[in-house]
């Protein structure tokens, strides 16, 4: 395996062997293999392990068996624990969603903090097959049906051209320790469906199955740069990009055919989903000055352009409030008092007042900038509600949603400022003493 593996790097290009890398290992089979590949190779490299905490002592098992094995080799180790369940629930996603996002945002910073080139993970050709699946069932571009790309930006996978089954049994003849995660067993995710009883239909149809999905992969894939050839023809004059601004010629996006299609294959590289590239079709006829928003882009319709520049992301800036805290001027000023309840107390209701319960709050409290997919309980509901359809709900504009500031104790939301407090810490009769906070 380890000549196909070099092969498979080189006429891949995936990296130089002067590239410094972050290896992605779990301590499964996939991720050993990997790792025993790089050992027995001559490039520059790092191992970084998430334990995302969602298996008990079967996660942290699976720490400490990588923290041993590459304690024992002499490889630099980087593990990071996540509260997985905890950042679903607050995104609003999947147990497997917030895990991607996790591990992927953390790989990401981690490989720049380290000034390193690439991160490199175990993905196999199995994986790959599974993906296009799945992305089948969703319903996708050319691109999707092609699968796992071997490279994607700052991201490889030089294990693409073996399958689960040559993995495996390299991993046994080379008499090489994994874990096994029980997790991958469970038919309630997507792709252990798809793994343990699709593909096996699939199988039992065609026993080349496998093989020649991973074939049609590959013809997609050269297809999709075909495709994507014939798009840069279209649209040769049609977008001019300079000074961090992307012009868009309206004019020219009404006279495309399939007009959608086409804006979509435009704006999805700046984050824009296929509904919103609907609106916006029907708003190029609409008023100028209407916005909108990807994660990372932002796009206005002017008189003749669709202009799209890149939203400005600084790293959410935090202020700490300790009990004993009596007042601050910035970035808002804010007087702090706590005062025992007496039977004649009645909280404020007036905005820029929050009385809350001192016993649920958990010390420092937290001031920052809200974030997408956040949720809280507002005052005299049950159940939790998006910061994003709160804001909705209360008519706030674009720059008002911007500007918000948010009061945090631990990871729950306390008071959006000026707004509303959250129902989980409000004063009740059994509450002992009031934390009064009043703005201005």
């Amino acid at each position: 395996m380890l000549e196909a593996f070099q092969t498979y790097i080189r006429d891949e290009n995936l990296f130089a062997e002067t590239d410094k890398l972050v290896l992605a290992v779990s301590g499964g089979a996939d991720s050993m293999v990997l790792l025993k590949l790089f050992q027995q190779c001559n490039y520059e490299f790092c191992v970084a392990h998430c334990n995302f905490k969602l298996r008990g002592a079967e996660s942290d098992g699976e720490e400490v068996f990588i923290r041993d094995y590459c304690g024992e080799q002499g490889i630099e180790l980087f593990v990071n624990q996540f509260d997985t369940r905890e950042y679903a629930q607050l995104e609003g996603i999947s147990i497997e969603m917030a895990a991607r996002e996790l591990r992927y945002n953390w790989f990401e910073e981690l490989r720049q903090q380290l000034n390193f080139d690439y991160l490199v993970t175990a993905h196999h050709r199995d994986d790959l097959i599974e993906t296009m699946l799945i992305n089948l069932s969703r319903g996708t571009g050319i691109r999707g049906l092609s699968g796992i790309q071997a490279k994607n930006g700052f991201v490889v996978r030089p294990l693409l051209f073996a399958s689960r089954e040559e993995i495996l049994a390299y991993a046994e003849s080379s008499k090489l320790p994994y874990k096994h995660d029980s997790s991958n067993d469970e038919l309630i995710y997507q792709r252990n469906i798809i793994r343990h009883q699709i593909i096996p239909l699939f199988e039992s149809i065609n026993p080349a199955f496998r093989k020649n999905a991973a074939k049609t992969a590959s013809i997609l894939k050269e297809t999709a740069a075909v495709y994507q050839q014939q798009l840069n023809g279209i649209f040769t004059g049609l977008k001019v990009e300079g000074e961090g601004i992307c012009r868009l010629n309206i004019g020219q996006l009404k006279a495309l055919q399939p007009q959608q299609s086409l804006l979509f294959e435009l704006l999805h590289p700046y984050g824009f989903n296929a509904e919103q590239v609907q609106e916006i079709a029907g708003a190029l006829d609409g008023e100028t000055g209407k916005n909108f928003f990807s994660k990372t882009h932002r796009l206005v319709k002017d008189r003749t352009e669709l202009l799209i520049t890149k939203l400005d992301l600084p790293k959410a800036q935090r202020y700490y409030i300790d009990e004993d805290c009596k007042s601050m001027n910035e970035p808002v000023s804010m007087q702090f008092e706590t005062i025992a309840k007496s039977p004649a107390f009645r909280f404020s209701t007036n905005p820029m007042v929050a009385d809350l319960d001192f016993g649920k709050l958990q010390f420092p409290l937290i001031l920052k900038k809200w974030e997408q997919g956040e949720y809280f309980v507002p005052l005299g509901m049950s159940g939790m509600k998006k910061l994003s359809d709160f804001f909705i709900d209360v008519k706030l504009s674009i720059p008002e949603k911007e500007s918000a500031w948010i009061l945090y104790s631990g990871k729950k939301v306390v008071w959006v400022l000026g707004r509303r407090i959250d129902d989980r810490f409000k004063i009740t009769r059994d509450t002992q003493q009031v934390f009064h906070i009043s703005l201005g």
